[in-house]
C-alpha cells in the first residue's frame, strides 16, 4: 500500500484530506472541514427552543411554560402531545448551520425521567407558535402527511436508568431537508400507547437537561 501511494504521489499531486489523499486535480479535489454546533436553550446565548405541550382534556390551555413535557394516548382520558422546535439553527452567522451544508449527523438529545410506551417522532409539516393549543392545532396533529410527516424520523427504546436518561433521536435526514431550504417547523412526539412518556423541556432549571440539538455538517470546498 505505501508503494502505491508513493507511486502515486510522483504521477499526481495529492491533498491529505480528513477522509485521505485524493488527487490534486482530479473531480474529487475537494476539501470538506467538518464542523459541530450544538443548540441549547440559555447556553451560550441561544434562546431559540420552542417547545410546548398540548393536551385533549384542556384543549384551550397553553401549556408552553411547564418544565417538562408528557405524551401520552391517554393521559387521564385525552391524548397528550409535545411539540419542539429549534428557530434560527441555519444562516450565515457564527454558530448556525451554513444553507447548503452537507449534514454528516444530527442528533436530537433529551432527558426522559418516565420510560412509558414507545415514542414516535415525526417531523412538523405545519407551523406552531408558543400559545399551541390542541384546539388552536384542531385536535391536536396527525402524522397523515398533512400536518405531519407519515415517516418517523426515530423513535424511543430501552428502559430509563436511574431518575433520567438521555435519549438520543437521529435526526439527520430532517435537518438535510431544512438546511436544503424546507420550512423548519420542528417535531412532534406521538405515544403508541396509554404509558405518559415525559422529558425535560427547555423551561427546565437545569440546563444540561434542556433538550439539545447537535449538527455535525460540512461546506465543500472545491481547490
Amino acid at each position: 500500500m505505501i508503494h502505491l501511494l508513493l507511486k502515486l504521489a510522483l504521477t499526481c499531486p495529492l491533498l491529505v484530506t480528513g477522509s485521505g489523499l485524493i488527487p490534486e486535480n482530479g473531480p474529487a479535489a475537494i476539501v470538506a472541514d467538518r464542523v459541530t454546533v450544538s443548540f441549547q436553550q440559555g447556553v451560550n446565548g441561544y434562546r431559540g427552543t420552542v417547545d410546548t405541550e398540548i393536551w385533549a382534556l384542556a384543549p384551550h390551555t397553553i401549556l408552553e411554560s411547564n418544565p417538562n413535557s408528557s405524551t401520552d394516548a391517554d393521559n387521564d382520558g385525552g391524548e397528550s402531545q409535545c411539540l419542539l422546535r429549534f428557530d434560527e439553527i441555519i444562516g450565515s452567522e457564527p454558530g448556525r448551520i451554513p444553507p447548503g451544508a452537507a449534514i454528516h449527523s444530527a442528533r436530537l438529545l433529551v432527558s426522559a425521567f418516565d420510560q412509558g410506551s414507545t415514542v414516535n417522532l415525526h417531523r412538523m409539516l405545519v407551523p406552531f407558535d408558543r400559545a399551541a393549543t390542541w384546539s388552536s392545532l384542531v385536535s391536536g396533529v396527525s402524522a397523515d402527511g398533512l400536518e405531519a410527516s407519515r415517516h418517523k424520523d426515530a423513535f424511543t427504546f430501552g428502559k430509563i436508568a436511574a431518575n433520567s436518561s438521555e435519549i438520543i433521536f437521529d435526526v439527520t435526514d430532517t435537518v438535510q431537508i431544512w438546511v436544503n431550504g424546507e420550512a423548519n417547523h420542528g417535531w412532534v412526539f406521538l405515544n403508541t400507547g396509554g404509558n405518559g412518556w415525559d422529558f425535560y423541556a427547555s423551561e427546565f432549571d437545569d440546563l444540561k437537561q434542556r433538550p439539545r440539538l447537535m449538527v455535525e455538517y460540512s461546506l465543500p470546498r472545491v481547490k
